[in-house]
């Protein structure tokens, strides 16, 4: 969870305004890193997940199947079965399973944080994904406690019998927060009433952390040098991957010919599923005739907002860097992988600075990032319009949340 700062900084602003709502309650997170490793977050208890647990890389793949197909099981059962029966099948359950499935079932109310899981694929593994994703809430809702599905990304959701399922939790929310239009649209063939869907802002604009790092003079970048942020990612099929890399890299040399310094900056730190933005930055680097600058460390999410408050532009392709960029008036091309970055990027008028990642090319980048290395005042007016009235509507779900309970 902390070493993706996007996911980081969503469950930060989640806790806050929680907290904010409810002062004195007992707030603890059923989260996707290991209790027994990272026992709190920002000070509060984690217990670990269901979803955790049947997902744990650090278990061979024969055990993480044989987890899923038993909690499969006995979270079926336990949400089909009268509530004494409930009972009898969570109090079997492995202890990890356990915990989430007792406090979501006693707690007086469910937050699920902000982000983009609320998702299911083609096959068998989509149909375990959003099960697993969306048990914890049956869990709640089978004890009449109500769920507030936190500004998220929903979908989408290929198949009919996911839709069904998806429809029936979220018609039994206390709210459902949609945070772009395509969202909305998934939620709507889930047979969801309009009424019940608010449309909502992420979160991440929220995310305010102070600044504790130096940042121009950890890199090497003197006050009057204008520094280029880039974030990249694993994403694509391996030959498209290599494209993708090597196009970035190209714009990358264009960038500095102007002068400018460019660093390539990890959003996401981890090794979990390959997910580490520095080893796909490596190779863009490599690929380049004037190393760019970079960041090949472990960054605290918080202070990583303060290296893009750094720059002049962001060429961001993790959808959050873009945010904790234009939240400090930062202009940003924005590199799309999942709907939720053209949804929030036309939100804010800024549709024509988005550019699918399966067609990046240096000439189609470099046409969306030239004009504003020379002129970004149109850029910042569209921001200065809109970012004030959306920073506003991140920071409402507090009060929200009181309505909820």
């Amino acid at each position: 969870m902390r070493e993706n700062a996007g996911d980081a900084a969503l469950l930060s602003v989640c806790l806050q305004h929680v907290q904010e709502a409810f002062p004195e309650a007992d707030v603890v997170i059923a989260g996707m890193e290991d209790a027994a490793v990272h026992p709190s977050f920002e000070g509060v208890r984690n217990i670990g997940s269901i979803r955790r647990y049947v997902a744990d890389g650090t278990v061979s793949l024969p055990r993480r199947l044989l987890r899923k197909a038993l909690l499969g099981l006995a979270g079926t059962a336990a949400v089909v079965l009268p509530r004494p029966f409930t009972r009898a099948v969570v109090a079997v359950l492995p202890t990890e399973a356990r915990r989430e499935a007792r406090a979501v079932a006693t707690a007086d109310l469910v937050v699920s944080m902000g982000g983009g899981y609320v998702l299911a694929r083609p096959g068998l593994d989509g149909y375990q994904n959003v099960f697993f994703v969306l048990l914890p809430a049956l869990f709640a809702q089978k004890a009449g406690v109500p769920v507030v599905w936190a500004p998220q990304s929903f979908g989408p959701f290929p198949a009919a019998a996911q839709r069904r399922l998806v429809g029936r939790v979220m018609r039994r929310s206390a709210a459902v927060l949609p945070r772009e239009d395509v969202s909305v649209g998934e939620l709507l063939a889930c047979d969801i009433p309009a009424q019940q869907i608010e449309r909502a802002v992420d979160a991440g604009f929220a995310f305010d952390p102070e600044r504790r790092i130096d940042w121009r003079a950890k890199i090497g970048v003197g006050p009057g040098e204008r520094l280029v942020g880039i974030t990249a990612r694993r994403w694509l099929a391996p030959a498209a991957q290599e494209r993708y890399e090597r196009e970035l890299a190209r714009t990358i040399d264009a960038v500095q010919a102007t002068g400018a310094r460019a660093v390539l900056i990890p959003q996401v730190s981890t090794d979990y599923l390959g997910d580490d933005d520095r080893i796909c930055e490596r190779r863009i680097a490599a690929h380049c005739t004037s190393g760019p600058l970079m960041v090949d460390e472990v960054v605290d999410y918080r202070d990583l907002k303060g290296l893009y408050d750094e720059c002049s532009l962001l060429i961001g392709t993790r959808f959050h860097s873009v945010i904790f960029s234009l939240t400090s008036e930062v202009p940003c091309v924005a590199i799309e992988y999942e709907h939720k970055t053209r949804g929030i990027m036309a939100d804010l008028g800024l549709g024509e600075w988005v550019l699918p990642i399966a067609d990046v090319t240096h000439d189609r980048l470099w046409a969306l990032v030239e004009p504003l290395l020379k002129d970004p005042a149109p850029y910042r007016a569209i921001l200065d319009a809109n970012l004030p009235g959306y920073v506003a509507r991140a920071r409402s779900l507090p009060a929200r949340l009181r309505e909820s309970v």
